[in-house]
């Protein structure tokens, strides 16, 4: 498993164009959209903090996704069936993808707090940085199984698609471009639904209160158990159809 994840990971490290998409563009949108909303101020949060943390959840999220989607290609290109045929374990196919999926997650994080503190003059505490980071970085695990879930369940060629048609909804309805707080209520209380939510608002709460509490990353993990019951099932499905 370990060389399985280190092989995609150099495959990954030479593809330019998913490297771009996924990790450059969120740092991007942070620059625009941190200018959009100008000097508003969301409890105690200004507009360079919180979007800075909005955009590393959205960067997150669609490499996370991207990476579970890529299924479909191996799937159309007959590698999902040449691996069966080794000794590696089925389970340790599919793990490999999320740790994949958590290791380009990091340098995105990363690199979106870099342009925060180099180009936006963003300061937090050394325990505020630790724990956004980390905050973003687990609270990414539920998108690696959705993408993985969409890789496994539509036709090969359409996995990518869907992906994108997945994380951008989930964005906008989760209030990763747009503040929750500035939404009509019955959409604020919708986004308090979504993974992608909490995704940014455990990462926000190290900078209100010093801690997400349980609420926040109970609901994170409960999506990513339903989640993985589901690719299992989807899984074992694929399986036996070989």
């Amino acid at each position: 498993m370990t060389m399985l994840v280190w092989a995609e990971l150099r495959a990954l490290a030479r593809n330019v164009t998913f490297l771009l998409v996924t990790i450059g563009l969120p740092v991007v949108f942070f620059l625009v959209m941190s200018e959009v909303f100008g000097d508003m101020d969301i409890r105690g949060i200004d507009m360079s903090r919180y979007m800075m943390l909005s955009m590393a959840a959205f960067g997150a999220m669609s490499v996370s996704i991207a990476v579970g989607t890529r299924v479909g290609r191996e799937r159309l290109a007959g590698w999902n069936r040449q691996l069966r045929l080794t000794p590696l374990p089925g389970w340790s196919y599919v793990v490999s993808k999320v740790i994949v999926a958590l290791a380009l997650v990091l340098p995105t994080t990363l690199l979106i707090f870099l342009a925060g503190l180099a180009l936006k003059g963003v300061s937090l505490t050394a325990g505020q940085w630790l724990g956004a980071t980390l905050a973003v970085w687990l609270g990414a695990l539920p998108f690696g199984v959705i993408g993985l879930a969409i890789g496994l369940s539509v036709r090969p060629d359409s996995a990518d698609g869907l992906g994108v048609a997945v994380y951008l909804p989930l964005a906008m309805l989760g209030g990763l471009w747009v503040p929750v707080e500035i939404l009509p209520g019955f959409m604020a209380t919708f986004a308090k639904v979504l993974p992608s939510y909490w995704l940014a608002e455990n990462a926000r709460q190290h900078l209100i209160s010093g801690s997400p509490g349980l609420a926040g990353p109970l609901v994170v993990l409960t999506w990513f158990l339903a989640l993985a019951a589901v690719v299992a099932t989807l899984y074992r499905r694929d399986t036996s159809r070989l």
